[in-house]
């Protein structure tokens, strides 16, 4: 007997069929054999793929399979409401497949017996190239797919580069788990571009934005003016900010909180201490409280006064005790890491705080390989490509409404794969509104005056710092200018740096 099914493809009933009832009699999240998993499994959720029978005799298909279940009170009442999350999904897909969308082929979904949706894999995947290097071509069939997915009504709560991928060489949506289908609206949807700009477009060029809106224009509501398309974009940057602050914040207050990706505990030498539960387990909470009675003995020192050290894949910093009520310093470390990650802005992927009574304590965070900016630049120079993605880097944390007091050549490292981790955040601060330009200009006259580079190839560093949208209210030459004064300030009579 055929277990029933809210919607199968033709063909697909029996072989589909027998896989769903594999899956009602699994425990899980047992896995049927052959299928591997897509990502790591969650409590509510499994992503596998693996082949199985087609419609004709002898025939294998490759598929997807994404296994859900409600495991906790909310998502029970929301499936007896809404129906499952398989069926809402692939309803989307349907009526995406059918509007010539390029998403995965769904092939069958129901929430009968098990919450599952069943699409055909889609072979030689790639992710997308960061916004910041894709080309023209790419940046404008992205925004043209989502052009007509959302003439057909679809709305994604969640959309980022994880959403969309490659398929030879042409983008596709791949996972649609958070969008639904309303009726399609007349015109440009300004939330739905203002989360596009906060979920894909973060740091990139003005060039790039005005591209990805006038190909998603066209797609979509047909041709605007210069002007009108300039006056949308300043509406839909508005928007987008708002959207991004919110969601930063909500994010920021979950290392303060035990939860899902955080753990807060005590011990008899600590304290307070809090760990990132995804890249660490329990074992870490011992070997913090061991760090603050004293550092490992093969710990090597990297700065003078043994306050940084590298023990073999971790560098530990130590504070010294604060005044009290004051929240210790490597919380505070902490949290701010999370914060510059929940912005976009590269750090060293935190492990680790813990603190004693009188706030001294130890902070934990991955070792990078990788040079300091100053360390680089003496041994190898910059290139202006190097540059200009240096500038844009401390663009967007600027725009993330994150300064730094002491954004200086050798508190950046210069990673392999084009980031500028921060690595000192003391100097970091989470402001609550936007940067004004005379703090950016402050914080970008330090690392002009760190850098040992001639004025011609310091001023790449502004260059691309100042070609990201939204435009600054200064002209380019005012604003190089104003850097190049406080710098000079800076650097003394000498005009060594500083």
């Amino acid at each position: 007997m055929i277990p029933p099914m809210r919607w199968c493809a033709p063909g697909y009933e029996r072989p589909l069929g027998e896989l769903l009832r594999l899956l009602g009699d699994a425990a899980w999240p047992e896995l049927p054999a052959g299928f591997e998993l897509l990502t790591p499994a969650r409590p509510m959720r499994i992503v596998m793929r693996g082949s199985w029978d087609g419609p004709g005799p002898g025939e294998r298909v490759g598929i997807v399979v994404k296994w859900q279940r409600a495991d906790t009170l909310t998502d029970q009442v929301s499936k007896r409401v809404r129906g499952g999350k398989g069926v809402r999904e692939g309803k989307v897909l349907s009526t995406l497949t059918e509007g010539g969308v390029a998403v995965p082929e769904p092939l069958a979904y129901t929430d009968e017996d098990a919450d599952v949706l069943v699409t055909r894999a889609l072979d030689g995947l790639t992710p997308l190239a960061p916004a910041d290097e894709a080309t023209r071509g790419q940046l404008e069939e992205v925004a043209a797919l989502v052009s007509k997915a959302h003439a057909l009504g679809m709305r994604h709560r969640d959309i980022h580069a994880g959403n969309l991928a490659l398929h030879h060489g042409r983008p596709v949506l791949i996972d649609l788990g958070g969008a639904r289908i309303e009726a399609p609206a007349d015109g440009v949807r300004v939330k739905a571009l203002a989360r596009l700009v906060h979920g894909l477009l973060g740091g990139t060029r003005r060039t790039q934005r005005a591209r990805a809106l006038r190909a998603y224009v066209a797609a979509g509501p047909g041709m605007l003016s210069a002007r009108a398309l300039r006056d949308l974009a300043q509406v839909i940057e508005a928007t987008a900010q708002i959207m991004r602050r919110r969601y930063r914040r909500g994010r920021d207050r979950r290392a303060g909180r035990t939860g899902k990706h955080f753990e807060q505990f005590t011990s008899a030498l600590v304290a307070r201490g809090v760990r990132f539960k995804d890249t660490t387990d329990e074992a870490i909470r011992d070997m913090a409280s061991a760090w603050l009675d004293a550092p490992p003995a093969d710990a090597e020192r990297l700065k003078t006064g043994g306050a940084v050290l590298r023990a073999g894949p971790v560098v530990l910093k130590y504070y010294e005790p604060v005044a009290a009520k004051r929240r210790p310093r490597p919380l505070g470390a902490f949290r701010r890491a999370f914060a510059l990650m929940n912005r976009g802005v590269a750090v060293p992927e935190p492990h680790v705080a813990a603190a004693r009574a009188d706030g001294s304590g130890v902070y934990a965070a991955t070792w990078i390989d990788a040079p300091d900016l100053h360390t680089f630049v003496a041994s190898q120079g910059a290139d202006e490509n190097l540059l200009l993605r240096l500038g844009r880097t401390l663009r967007l944390m600027h725009d993330a409404e994150v300064t730094h007091r002491d954004l200086k050549a050798p508190n950046l490292l210069v990673a392999g794969d084009g980031r500028f981790p921060i690595v000192d955040l003391e100097g970091v601060r989470i402001r609550k509104g936007p940067v004004s330009w005379k703090r950016r200009a402050r914080d970008m006259m330090r690392l002009d005056a760190s850098l040992d580079l001639p004025p011609e190839q310091r001023r790449h560093v502004l260059r691309g710092y100042y070609d990201v949208l939204p435009g600054p209210p200064i002209s380019f030459d005012a604003w190089t200018a104003r850097v190049a004064d406080l710098s000079v300030r800076k650097r003394g009579p000498s005009g060594e740096p500083r």
